[in-house]
């Protein structure tokens, strides 16, 4: 006979449940970010809107990567521990969907015009 799973500390679970909304508020934060810098790019000023736009998007894209790793450690650090994975899996899986769209929306207005 296995011995039982030694239970679940407390501040295991609170540590899991802020870092799950910090994640998902990270998420927040980049759809707001992506949402200002394609109403900047689609702007009539032409060529100035592409500078602000990539003031945007480099901060963007290291929120995003520094967030996606986050998502990934916290994710195996829940799994490890035994504590639900749902929000931090869905935090991964939206900062991996955003981070592929901004990728195939910059192929398609730069690389491929």
């Amino acid at each position: 006979m296995s011995p039982s799973p030694a239970p679940i500390s407390r501040a295991a679970v609170w540590v899991s449940r802020t870092l799950d909304a910090l994640l998902l508020g990270l998420c927040a934060l980049l759809v707001v970010l992506s949402h200002y810098s394609f109403m900047l790019y689609c702007e009539n000023f032409g060529c100035l809107g592409k500078g602000l736009l990539w003031m945007l998007w480099m901060p963007w894209a290291v929120l995003a990567t520094v967030g996606w790793l986050v998502a990934l450690v916290v994710r195996a650090w829940q799994r490890r521990r035994g504590l639900g994975t749902r929000a931090s899996g869905l935090a991964f899986a939206l900062v991996s969907v955003m981070g592929a769209g901004h990728l195939l929306f910059w192929l398609v207005t730069t690389v491929l015009r």
